[in-house]
């Protein structure tokens, strides 16, 4: 193609050359026949041969002439068409840099030796603006100097790669850059220019971060934590993890295996039992028996997760003393446990020894009150007023010793009676204990209320002999009321449900409300009020065995007793 392009200037030029000369051998053959008086026509077609001589050199001069002409039109046109060529290879390359630089994940700019922008890719004027002939100082930092320090000028300097670190404030918070400073060069190796690429670290900031927060965690946990790749070899270990092993650093196990930790009988169950089971769920979690630097042996709790890459997360705690602490919790319980059965002993042969004595007492007394009885019929109406209250005095304390022998026996069957739980409407036992009280003293008048519909679960059996207590407790200290008011009801108190017996009678003192509830304790304000002082310990007892709570509050008014039953 280049070589049809050349023809025609070439024929062009040896025309112009073919006419000039017939000009010139035309002209020269007028001039001979003007001066020499020759015919035209013999100058023309007939000359002398100094004339031809003279021509034919004339002739070849304009020959070379013509032919230099050629050749500088030649070249020329082979010029222009190389430097169209190099322009559009050119063009070409510059528009591959360009796209190779605009699908890079960087910003690209380059700057002049004198430091103004002279090109931006797409990605870069996203992230600082468009400042195309601008000075990076003044674009970047709005300054009218070379920034302190530029990485660029310094590359300008050195000739070298310079990689440093910036950050941007903006209104979305603070933006991190990674800037790679780096010379560009000239075919004869002189910097004329400089190119940056800026990265945008700022995820990769906050996740160093983060990673570093994370590291220190680990590293300031008291647990020992370890990292293993797929070949099972330790990546990283934080310190407590080499300290529960025995070794003083985490170096010193990098690059071995967990087998080293265990012994023989240990890797085999880990390899059998343990691995199996992990790299089906994902995790495993379970106590193991690893082997210190020494040779001693310490059970650990072991708590192990697999990597997406096949490794394994190992978080490692020592429970020797949770062992020992186990051991002397089980050697406490075994002997709490010979301790109870002792206990349950005794008190089944204090129980007997209760009965027996119980029965025993009452032979005696049977006896005894037998001959007071016979004694008082014999004697009638001899005894003296001294004898007469002798002898009352005897069937009086009879009575008694029965009546607290009874209690004694009462209080006993509580303490060790099955219970049977059921749900129980205490509103109609307390009806049934104020129904027996009121035909047994039929002459008093009391007024005696019950709320409807009080439910409990408990042991009816049980509960009918705490409500026999209460209400026949209240029943008794409101004998000296000119109004008595015995009230059986519910309250609530820090949200809990708790029933209550409340009365008008004496009252008590609440300096003496901790001997309420303790067996044979009466208070000073009872007088000549009859009772074993086992009523209220027998409440307590029975509350106690359903897990509840009594309590009282006394005063000149009154008393009023609280109790709960879960």
């Amino acid at each position: 193609m280049a070589e049809n392009r050349t023809l025609g200037p070439k024929m062009r030029i040896l025309a112009v050359g073919l006419v000039l000369m017939a000009a010139s051998w035309l002209a020269d053959a007028v001039i001979d026949s003007f001066f020499d008086q020759e015919s035209f026509l013999d100058s023309i077609f007939a000359p002398g041969i100094h004339e031809i001589l003279i021509r034919v050199v004339f002739l070849a001069n304009q020959l070379g002439f013509l032919i230099y002409i050629s050749l500088l039109f030649t070249r020329q046109h082979r010029l222009q068409a190389e430097l169209k060529s190099l322009s559009a290879a050119e063009g070409a390359e510059r528009r591959r840099c360009e796209n190779i630089l605009e699908v890079l994940g960087d910003g690209v700019s380059i700057q002049d030796a004198e430091l103004r922008i002279l090109y931006q890719n797409a990605l870069h004027r996203q992230m600082m603006g468009e400042h195309l002939g601008e000075y990076c100082y003044r674009a970047y930092r709005q300054q009218e100097t070379v920034c302190p320090g530029c990485q660029l000028v310094t590359a300008f300097n050195d000739g070298r790669v310079h990689v440093h670190e910036g950050e941007r404030v903006e209104a979305g918070g603070r933006r991190v850059f990674e800037i790679i400073s780096s010379p560009l060069r000239d075919s004869s190796g002189k910097i004329v220019a400089g190119i940056e690429a800026v990265r945008d670290i700022t995820a990769r900031k906050l996740l160093e971060e983060r990673l570093h927060d994370q590291m220190a965690a680990m590293e300031s946990s008291i647990d020992g934590i370890g990292i293993l790749n797929a070949a099972a070899h330790y990546t990283y270990l934080n310190q407590a993890h080499a300290e529960l092993y025995g070794y003083e650093r985490p170096e010193t196990l990098l690059g071995r295996s967990w087998r080293d930790l265990y012994d023989a009988d240990e890797v085999a169950r880990i390899e059998q039992a343990i691995l199996p089971e992990l790299f089906a769920a994902g995790r495993w979690r379970g106590e193991a028996r690893g082997r210190r630097r020494d040779g001693s042996l310490f059970p650990q709790e072991l708590s192990l997760s697999v990597l997406a890459d096949g490794g394994i997360v190992c978080v490692v705690r020592d429970i020797t003393r949770r062992h020992q602490s186990l051991a002397e919790i089980q050697q406490v319980n075994r002997d709490l446990e010979n301790r109870t059965a002792e206990l349950q002993s005794a008190n089944r042969e204090l129980e007997a020894f209760g009965y027996s004595l119980s029965h025993d007492l009452r032979s005696f007394l049977t006896k005894i009150s037998a001959a007071a009885q016979l004694f008082e019929a014999d004697a009638d109406s001899a005894l003296s007023a001294t004898g007469n209250y002798c002898l009352e005095t005897i069937l009086t304390a009879i009575d008694g010793m029965d009546d607290l022998i009874e209690a004694m026996l009462v209080i006993s069957q509580v303490s060790r009676k099955a219970l049977h739980i059921e749900t129980v409407n205490l509103s109609e036992l307390a009806g049934e204990v104020v129904l027996g009280l009121r035909l047994g003293d039929p002459q008093r008048l009391v007024d005696v209320v019950v709320s409807p519909d009080l439910v409990a679960r408990g042991d009816r059996q049980l509960l009918r002999v705490l409500l026999d207590n209460l209400l026949g407790n209240a029943w008794k200290y409101t004998g000296e009321a000119s109004h008595p008011r015995i009230e059986f009801g519910q309250t609530e108190q820090g949200g809990q449900q708790v029933f209550l017996v409340r009365d008008n009678g004496r009252g008590f003192d609440m300096s003496e409300a901790s001997r309420l509830f303790h067996p044979f304790q009466r208070l000073s304000n009872v007088g000549a009020i009859p009772g074993t002082g086992i009523g209220l310990a027998t409440v307590a007892r029975v509350v106690q065995r359903h897990g509840g709570q009594i309590w009282a509050e006394g005063s000149a008014d009154g008393a009023v007793f609280y109790f709960t039953l879960p």
